[in-house]
């Protein structure tokens, strides 16, 4: 019999039996997989292989094998991690642009033009795999959608970097600091950094703050169980912080 780990997460509870992963199917799941299936022909391995569903309806997926942080833990905030990360979703956004979406695909979010690429829809550190202090890989794509591909820079850069205030528990350094990751970030990836950057995260955060709300007053357990702990106030609070610091922010993107 094979052993089982149970992982409680912020919204699904995963399954890895052996060198699979079993995980809640959503209505998004057929293009999900239509999605992951066409990165592997493309080149792009570091995202997990489609394995079907099991007796229970629960998606199966390869399991990557390395270590997943929420947050990244200080001593992985490093120059290499970063360009890593930038790096990996860059050449996930690449091989991503040929993929052809259907007219019955379901994406958990709206597709948002221009739709030049498929959006991870939530890249940061506890949905990258890390091994040997780099980022080797991406899982979770349950919020893949079609978009532009500074709407998931944006994101990965507030996650990253952080663009976070001090009142977030996961923010890290001044301003500069933030800014300076940000833009090395940016620049592994190939996007200038600049106020359409700045501006595209306090877009992405209310998108995210609208999304939360609508699905929570839709029922969805989970959204219900982050706003009652607070997330909206503390996303809030970020779109004020970029705000308040964007002209300081904006010179440190310069080195």
């Amino acid at each position: 019999m094979v052993d089982e780990q149970v992982f409680k997460g912020g919204v699904n509870t995963v399954r890895r039996r052996g060198d699979r992963v079993h995980r809640p199917a959503t209505a998004a799941t057929p293009a999900i997989h239509r999605l992951l299936r066409h990165l592997r022909a493309a080149g792009f391995d570091a995202a997990p292989e489609p394995l079907g569903r099991d007796d229970e309806g629960n998606e199966v997926l390869s399991y990557l094998d390395g270590e997943v942080h929420n947050p990244l833990p200080a001593e992985l905030r490093t120059p290499e991690l970063l360009a890593s990360a930038a790096t990996l979703l860059r050449r996930f956004h690449d091989a991503s642009a040929t993929f052809v979406s259907g007219p019955d695909d379901r994406w958990q979010l709206p597709p948002r033009p221009p739709a030049e690429v498929i959006c991870h829809g939530d890249l940061a550190p506890y949905n990258c795999v890390v091994r040997g202090g780099r980022v080797v890989g991406i899982i979770d794509f349950d919020t893949a959608h079609p978009g532009p591909r500074v709407w998931d820079v944006a994101y990965a850069v507030y996650r990253f970097a952080p663009l976070h205030a001090p009142s977030n528990p996961d923010s890290a350094g001044s301003p500069e600091d933030q800014a300076l990751r940000a833009a090395r970030f940016c620049r592994a990836y190939g996007y200038p950094p600049g106020p359409l950057l700045l501006d595209t995260v306090a877009d992405r955060l209310a998108a995210l703050l609208a999304s939360m709300r609508a699905r929570a007053a839709a029922g969805d357990v989970a959204s219900q169980a982050h706003i009652a702990a607070g997330h909206p106030a503390l996303y809030e609070e970020d779109i004020r912080y970029l705000q308040a610091q964007r002209d300081r922010l904006l010179r440190a993107f310069t080195p």
